[in-house]
This record gives C-alpha cells, sequence and structure tokens, in this order.
C-alpha cells in the first residue's frame, strides 16, 4: 500500500491541470495532436449517430423531453431544444451507446465524455466558438481525463474495481470551463463540483451487464454542465481532489499502481492524450477487439469456414478478464448489454461474419444457435505473461481435420501505431449512419465530414450541431 505525505488542498494537482486547460493557446498543441483530434471527434460524432437508436437512448431522448425546460441547446440528432444540462445529458448517453468510441491505452475512455458536453455548452458561450478555441478546450480536457485516470493505473486497475469512468466527469468538465472562459480558480471549483457529485466508478454495472456504462455518460455531461455554471456563480468545490487532506482520491486507492506523478509530469509539453489513443473498428468493448482482429485475420487469411472450427483458444491481458469472467455470464449473454462485454460472443461473430458490428447485437443474434454452438468451442484464458491490457492477445483456431492457425495482432486498426485514416474513418461513419434514430440529410451529413476535416477553420463550431440535426420546419 502506497503512503503520500500530507499536502493542503491548494498544494493538490488538481490546480496545475486547472492552469494547463486555461492558459493552452492553440499554437501550444503540436499538428500531430490536433490532427488526432480532429479524427476522434469526427468518429464520436459517427458513434453517436449510431448510439441514437441503440437501447436505452430512446428512453432517455423521451424522459429529457419530458422534463422540458429553456431551449438553450438542441439533442444531436433528434434536434430538440431543451436545457443545456439536459442535452448533455442525451448526447452522452448516446455517444457511449454503442461502445465503439476512442480508448486510450491508459487513460480508458475519452472523447465520448467531453465532446457531448462541449457541444451542448455552446450556446452558453457568450461569443461563438471557433474551432481552434474548440479544439483546444478538447484536447486539454482529454488530457485532464488521460492523466487522471492513467494516474490510478490506467486499465490494469479495472481488475481491482476502477475502469476507464474513473476521470469522465472530470474529462468534460475540463472541457466546458474552458469553452465557458472561466478563470483557472473557477475551472478548479468546477473539478472540485463534479469530483464531489461523481466520486468512484466501479466495475458492477459491466459485470451486470446493465445499462449504466450508457447512462453514467449522461449524468456526466450533465454535472460537467451545472458545476462549471455553478462555479461561474461563485459556488466552490474541494480542491484537494487527488491528493489533498484528508479525502484526496489517491489516498485510498490502495495498489501499487497509483502514480500521482503522472497527473502533471511535463504538464503542456507532453501530451500522453495523443501517445495511445485508439478509434475502435468494432461496436464492442475494447478488451474483445484484439480477439476479433486475430480471429478475422485467421478465417479470411487462410479462408476457413466456421462450420469445420474444433476450437477456438485465446489468451488475455489482466484488464481483458472483465470480458470472459465469470464464465456463465460470459458464455451465456441473455441481452445485447451483455453480449458487448462478451469475449466469447465476439469472438464466435467475428468467425461467423467476418466484423463485429451493431446488427450482431440484436435480441434474435445475441441467442443465434451458431453462435451459441461455436461459443461452446471456445476457450478464453488470462495470461499473465502479456502486459499491455488492450493490445496483442493471441488466438489459435483449430479444426476438426486437425490443422491449427494462430496470429496474434499486434496493434488493432485504430490504435496510434496503427492508425486509421479520414477514409477508414469515413467508412465507420457512414456504417452508423445507416442505424441512427432519425434520418438526417445527406447533403449535411457530408457537409459534417468537410465540416470536421477542416475543423480549425471554423469560425463557430455551432455549424457541427446543425449538421448533426434534422432540417428545422
Amino acid at each position: 500500500m502506497k503512503v503520500f505525505e500530507p499536502i493542503r488542498p491548494e498544494q493538490d494537482p488538481a490546480g496545475k491541470l486547472a492552469m494547463m486547460v486555461v492558459d493552452t493557446r492553440y499554437q501550444d498543441i503540436p499538428a500531430h495532436v490536433i490532427d488526432l483530434a480532429k479524427k476522434a471527434i469526427f468518429d464520436t460524432l459517427a458513434v453517436t449517430i449510431a448510439g441514437s437508436k441503440w437501447e436505452v437512448s430512446p428512453q432517455v431522448v423521451e424522459q429529457v423531453l419530458e422534463w422540458g425546460g429553456k431551449p438553450q441547446s438542441r439533442i444531436l440528432v433528434y434536434g430538440h431544444a431543451v436545457p443545456a444540462p439536459l442535452a448533455a445529458f442525451a448526447n452522452g448517453v448516446m455517444a457511449r451507446g454503442i461502445d465503439m468510441g476512442d480508448v486510450h491505452e491508459t487513460g480508458g475512455h475519452i472523447t465520448e465524455w467531453n465532446v457531448p458536453a462541449m457541444l451542448a455548452a455552446l450556446s452558453l458561450s457568450q461569443a461563438p466558438v471557433s474551432g481552434k478555441d474548440f479544439l483546444c478546450a478538447y484536447v486539454t480536457s482529454a488530457e485532464v481525463g488521460v492523466r487522471a485516470n492513467t494516474s490510478i493505473g490506467g486499465p490494469a486497475a479495472a481488475a481491482l474495481g476502477v475502469p476507464g469512468e474513473f476521470a469522465g466527469g472530470l474529462c468534460a468538465t475540463a472541457g466546458v470551463a474552458r469553452l465557458l472562459g472561466l478563470s483557472v480558480e473557477h475551472t478548479w471549483n468546477a473539478l472540485g463540483i463534479t469530483y464531489s457529485a461523481h466520486g468512484m466508478s466501479e466495475m458492477q454495472k459491466y459485470a451486470e451487464g446493465t445499462q449504466m456504462p450508457r447512462v453514467q455518460h449522461g449524468f456526466a455531461g450533465d454535472t460537467a454542465i451545472k458545476a462549471a455554471l455553478l462555479s461561474r456563480r461563485g459556488v466552490t468545490g474541494p480542491k484537494g481532489i487527488f491528493l489533498g487532506v484528508p479525502g484526496g482520491s489517491l489516498r485510498h486507492i490502495h495498489w501499487e499502481g497509483v502514480n500521482p506523478e503522472v497527473l502533471t509530469g511535463s504538464l503542456g509539453e507532453r501530451w500522453i492524450y495523443a501517445e495511445a489513443l485508439s478509434m475502435k473498428p468494432y461496436s464492442a468493448c475494447k478488451f474483445t477487439h484484439s480477439f476479433i482482429a486475430s480471429t478475422v485475420e485467421i478465417m479470411q487469411r487462410n479462408r476457413l469456414d466456421h462450420h469445420d472450427i474444433a476450437s477456438i483458444t485465446c489468451r488475455g491481458s489482466n484488464g481483458a478478464r472483465m470480458t470472459f469472467e465469470p464464465r456463465q455470464a460470459k458464455w451465456d449473454p441473455q441481452t445485447p448489454g451483455e453480449a458487448l462485454y462478451s469475449t466469447p460472443f465476439a469472438v464466435a461473430t467475428a468467425a461467423i461474419t467476418g466484423d463485429v458490428f451493431l446488427g450482431d447485437f440484436t435480441p434474435e443474434e445475441v441467442h443465434r444457435s451458431d453462435k451459441r454452438e461455436l461459443m461452446a468451442k471456445i476457450t478464453v484464458e488470462f495470461d499473465p505473461s502479456i502486459t499491455d491490457s488492450f493490445e496483442g492477445f493471441p488466438v489459435t483456431i483449430t479444426l476438426r481435420d486437425g490443422r491449427s492457425f494462430s496470429h496474434t495482432t499486434p496493434y488493432v486498426k485504430g490504435h496510434t501505431k496503427n492508425p486509421m485514416t479520414w477514409d477508414d474513418l469515413t467508412r465507420k461513419f457512414w456504417k452508423c449512419v445507416a442505424h441512427s434514430a432519425v434520418p438526417l440529410p445527406e447533403a449535411k451529413l457530408r457537409k459534417l465530414i468537410e465540416l470536421c476535416m477542416d475543423l480549425e477553420q471554423l469560425e463557430d463550431v455551432s455549424a457541427l450541431v446543425e449538421a448533426l440535426t434534422p432540417d428545422r420546419t
């Protein structure tokens, strides 16, 4: 168990993070980080479109409309104008809906936290927000999220009960605070307010296959806007949220992976966010992607027929255990939510269809007989020699005739070491559009692609919202 020296709340690393958010200029951010940011924003808007109809999203939108209130911001895809916190609530659920948003190697989920809230906050700004200002707010808030989650041990901490959602609320709040022009003091207070409201996440919602992995993002966006607005009005929050005496969060995490130094080390010079971000080619938990990619590669390269498979053996990281333990739940998912986090289901789907996308998660597909038969032939084991949480998981497929084929994908397509191009992301975008809850005009969708590719040239980012909502009648 690590023990940290006592520090006063006003000395907490959160202060330096708030200063980085407020003081960073667009020209301070390297060009490759900006390019990655534009792609990540575009990617998140794509999955938001697909997530608009997925599982719980329509119910959330219905509830938000029933609550009603001042028409400040528009709900993406649906187009209804509602209070900004409620728009952020609905947008956040849709962004996480299909579990296809980006994931950082040590920072967990990122863009599906801040962008939905930031887009809802645009209407609260006293002046139009330019593309450069939006990108600056996005990158700095993403860095807050990455560093906060990395400081607790990253995805390796998932097996101990804290997945990549620990810092989601802080990430969203930092982005909104920057867009609204809050001072360092107000930004710090806003982070403290959000920390007080959300605290620490945990694994039970995944283990039970609930809808909270999606809905939680809505609460984070709602809180982010409320925290920023309350702070601007003088409401204060705790400052010692990481190491402050007595209740800083890192003081109460009892494992060796905790590393407070990462919160502020080379802050403003090193962008950890851009070092290991993955955009997802498959609509399933990132911990399943290495298994999926290797399965697809084996099946396609060797032109195999899934009917000939005798067994599939997979080995994964400690973090990946959340997708294959406990065995009964992972080999017998009953709902789309449970199937999203099942390695056996993902691998069986990949072997049969050559892909894993939204159409594979309908109730009928979840209970499809040939998938269930193949799942029974799949073994997944934890391999302590695998040190990367997400990448490099070996897969071996053995056929009934005794032939065996093995493959390990070093980095799944979408990782910064195997990045998606704009063409790759555009193809994913159109796949997502097919699942939209509301038909959006093709001209608007094509305009959205152009806007994202040239985001730094935009004078008013509200053009993104206009392109992502139906024509007004």
